[in-house]
């Protein structure tokens, strides 16, 4: 249920923000909210408790979006997740409209983990290949995961490209027992 909600809220920001095509920066301001929503137990408590009156949340949102320079669209959308008590889901919110974004401007989401930290000349290779490959724009997310031996494994929505050594080894297996 909380998903279809923050589906709804993100797809009628996108909405708005298609007027401008400000989407990166709307992104982004979301994101720096989001941020001094999840780190601040205060802000959260001020704007989750039904003990303070809606005007008096509202102020507390104002300025907090004021001083992180947040644009009117932002403001007033966070004034909507607090009014309708969604303000919780922010953080689903702002994945959702992230990819409403993305499919918008054409971008594709790229999920990249490899056993160590990559190189910029690795990371500009890949995303290069990501581009040519999806013949789109790519936006390339990357993490480390200690478990890998090797290579480098890539999501784009439910499709995975494994280019690790043990899926290297995995598919040689095959071939062989196919044989």
């Amino acid at each position: 249920m909380p998903t279809a909600v923050a589906n709804r809220y993100a797809r009628a920001l996108a909405d708005v923000v298609a007027a401008t095509g400000n989407y990166r920066q709307v992104l982004e301001e979301l994101g720096d909210f989001g941020a001094a929503y999840r780190e601040s137990v205060e802000l959260r408590e001020i704007c989750e408790t039904p003990a303070v009156a809606l005007t008096q949340k509202l102020g507390v949102l104002e300025a907090i979006a004021r001083r992180l320079g947040s644009s009117h669209v932002t403001l007033n959308f966070l004034r909507v997740l607090l009014s309708h008590y969604r303000l919780p889901l922010l953080e689903e919110v702002t994945q959702s409209f992230r990819n409403v974004s993305y499919a918008r401007l054409g971008i594709v989401q790229v999920k990249i983990s490899s056993a160590a930290d990559l190189t910029n000349e690795q990371r500009e290779l890949l995303r290069r290949r990501f581009d040519e490959l999806t013949r789109q724009q790519s936006e390339l997310e990357f993490h480390v995961d200690r478990d890998l031996i090797g290579g480098v494994v890539a999501q784009i929505g439910s499709t995975v490209y494994d280019g690790t050594i043990l899926g290297r080894l995995g598919r040689l297996r095959e071939q062989l027992l196919a044989q």
